[in-house]
C-alpha cells in the first residue's frame, strides 16, 4: 500500500470534500495531485511533485514534465526525482527535458535530473548529448553528465569519460575516474595510473587509488606502493594501502584465477 505524507492526506481529503482520516486510493489522488502542480502555493506544488514521485504513476508523466519548468527550484527538483521513479525506459522527450536541467542554476536540481536520467536509461542519441555536455557544458553540467553516464554504464561513454580525465576541473576528473570504474573497462587502467602519479588534486589521486584497487591487477602494485609511501596526502596513502591489500589478497574459493 502506498503511504502518503499525512499533510497531503489531509489536504486531499479537504479538496475532495471528505473528512475521514483514511488515505484515498492512488487512482483517485493522482489527478488531484497533478492539478496541484499548477497551484499558486509553491509548498503545495512541492508536496504534489514529491508525492507523485512516490506513487510513481505513469499518469503523472506529463504533469511532472511541465513542472520541470517551475519557477520554484524544489518543484523542479522533486519533479525530476519523480520522473526518475516512473520506471522502465522513458520516452526520448522525457530524457531530453531532463538533460536540459543539467544546466539548471541550482545544483540540487541538476543532480536530481542527472540521477533520473541514469535511473531511466538512455539510448545512443541521449548519450551523445551527454558527451557533448561533458565537452562543452559548465562545470556543474559536466559533473552532472558524468553522474548520468556513470549510472547508465554504457560502453559508448568510454572515450568521452577518458578525455574527461584531462578536464581543468578536479571534480570533473574525480567523477570521471569513478564512472570509468563503474564501466569496469580495464583499458582505462593506464590513464587512471597517470592520475594517481601526477594529478594535482589529492581527491583525484585518492579516487584513482581506490578504483585501481578494484579495476586493476598486480601489475599496478608498483604505482600503488609508490603512492602509499610517498604521496603527501594522507587520504591518498590510505586508499593506496587498501588497494595494495585488495590486489595482494589470495583468491578465495570460487574466485577467478
Amino acid at each position: 500500500m502506498i503511504r502518503l505524507p499525512i499533510i497531503l492526506v489531509g489536504m486531499v481529503a479537504v479538496l475532495s470534500g471528505c473528512y475521514a482520516v483514511t488515505a484515498p486510493e492512488p487512482e483517485l489522488i493522482v489527478p488531484r495531485l497533478i492539478a496541484l502542480l499548477q497551484d499558486p502555493n509553491p509548498d503545495l506544488r512541492q508536496t504534489a511533485a514529491l508525492s507523485l514521485g512516490k506513487i510513481a504513476s505513469a499518469e503523472a508523466r506529463s504533469g511532472l514534465m511541465l513542472a520541470l519548468q517551475d519557477t520554484d527550484p524544489l518543484v523542479r527538483q522533486y519533479s525530476a526525482w519523480g520522473l526518475g521513479h516512473l520506471g522502465g525506459h522513458e520516452s526520448a522527450e522525457v530524457i531530453s527535458a531532463l538533460i536540459v536541467l543539467l544546466e539548471d542554476p541550482v545544483p540540487a536540481v541538476a543532480h536530481a535530473s542527472a540521477t533520473a536520467i541514469g535511473s531511466l536509461g538512455a539510448g545512443p542519441s541521449a548519450i551523445t548529448r551527454l558527451l557533448t555536455i561533458l565537452r562543452e557544458g559548465s562545470v556543474q553540467a559536466r559533473r552532472s553528465a558524468i553522474t548520468s553516464l556513470g549510472l547508465i554504464e554504457s560502453p559508448l561513454a568510454y572515450d568521452g569519460l577518458l578525455r574527461a580525465l584531462e578536464d581543468s576541473n578536479a571534480g570533473v576528473r574525480q567523477e570521471a575516474i569513478a564512472a570509468l570504474g563503474e564501466l569496469g573497462d580495464r583499458r582505462a587502467v593506464p590513464a587512471i595510473e597517470t592520475r594517481l602519479r601526477h594529478d594535482t588534486s589529492g581527491a583525484v589521486r585518492a579516487e584513482a587509488a581506490y578504483r585501481l584497487g578494484i579495476l586493476s591487477d598486480e601489475g599496478t602494485l608498483p604505482v600503488l606502493r609508490a603512492a602509499a609511501a610517498e604521496d603527501l596526502n594522507e587520504q591518498v596513502r590510505r586508499w593506496a594501502q587498501r588497494a595494495i591489500a585488495a590486489l595482494s589478497a589470495p583468491a578465495g574459493p570460487g574466485s577467478a584465477t
